[in-house]
């Protein structure tokens, strides 16, 4: 079977998919960390879709939100921020499911799309982690283009006038000038921050990433998320990194959802409960991820999760 068919959805199915995949909920609706999450029958602020394929999750997922015809409009440009950076295998969970991306960037066009770019500044090699990771090949099956910032000229210099510790920066201008911004990110274990998450994410926008860390890593992350907000959050966590990380290769789970949002700051303090604080062995919660908490207190978005209207739903 092809891994990236080309079958096109007719209206008909998607409207009658996205209808069922809303109208099942999970049969458990306790979650193993802390609270209860409020739901609301109209109009979430963020969605939780579990157990399906790729393109499953992604539909059920978005329909609540109103689809991504809510965000992408007939002929506009839309720029996702991937997670690119290491030349690991998809089953390695240190970068984007492939199936997911195709998914979102066929998603996009479906709905209006003149363009959709898919960046990432990778760590490793480009040439090497755009092939591995199998997200070149998805994005540009998917009509996208799959482009590096390893170049300089890539960047504009712009400052951020809420950032509290990092004035100015050069970000990828293709971000800044975008019609549509969606954050597309893979949760993880980080050795210096702990977790990469959908916040983490946005380190990849910036030409000089050591610079961020010299100053104050957790700080930085919520200055560069006050630049641009993205209109989407589409975070995979199919398969996550739980140790060793970023780059692993290290012990992977499987939660197998996918959450999308426009608040930055409550998907983040939802997907840190996938992980355990290594003092207390317990979940983390939002508060103790540093940049989450920062962001929260520069107005970024919610960190208390029973304060948001969260859907649950099943893919299959």
């Amino acid at each position: 079977m092809d891994r990236f068919p080309n079958k096109k959805m007719t209206r008909r199915q998607f409207i009658k998919g996205a209808a069922a995949a809303t109208a099942i909920p999970f049969m458990e609706d306790k979650l193993p960390f802390y609270g209860t999450l409020a739901h609301a029958a109209d109009e979430p602020d963020l969605v939780i879709a579990k157990d399906g394929t790729p393109a499953q999750l992604l539909q059920a997922a978005m329909a609540p939100l109103g689809g991504m015809g809510r965000f992408v409009k007939k002929g506009q440009r839309v720029v996702i921020k991937a997670n690119i950076a290491w030349a690991r295998t998809p089953d390695q969970a240190c970068t984007n499911n492939p199936d997911l991306l195709y998914a979102l960037v066929k998603m996009c066009y479906e709905n209006g799309a003149s363009r959709v770019a898919v960046w990432d500044h990778t760590c490793d090699s480009h040439q090497f982690a755009f092939i591995r990771s199998g997200l070149k090949e998805a994005g540009q099956k998917a009509g996208a283009e799959v482009l590096s910032g390893h170049g300089r000229n890539a960047y504009k210099q712009v400052e951020i006038p809420n950032g509290r510790k990092l004035k100015t920066a050069e970000v990828l201008r293709d971000i800044l000038e975008a019609d549509i911004f969606i954050n597309f990110p893979i949760p993880k274990h980080h050795f210096a921050t702990e977790l990469t998450l959908g916040m983490k994410n946005l380190v990849g926008i910036v030409w000089d990433m050591e610079q961020l860390h010299k100053i104050d890593i957790h700080q930085c992350i919520a200055d560069v998320n006050s630049l641009r907000k993205p209109d989407l959050v589409v975070m995979d966590a199919i398969k996550i990194l739980t140790a060793n990380g970023p780059k692993g290769p290290g012990k992977t789970e499987s939660p197998r959802e996918v959450i999308a949002s426009t608040d930055i700051v409550a998907v983040d303090a939802y997907a840190a409960a996938f992980f355990k604080h290594p003092k207390t062995d317990k979940p983390f919660r939002p508060e103790e991820v540093r940049f989450v908490k920062h962001a929260y207190d520069m107005g970024l978005g919610q960190i208390d999760l029973k304060k948001v209207r969260v859907k649950k739903v099943s893919a299959t």
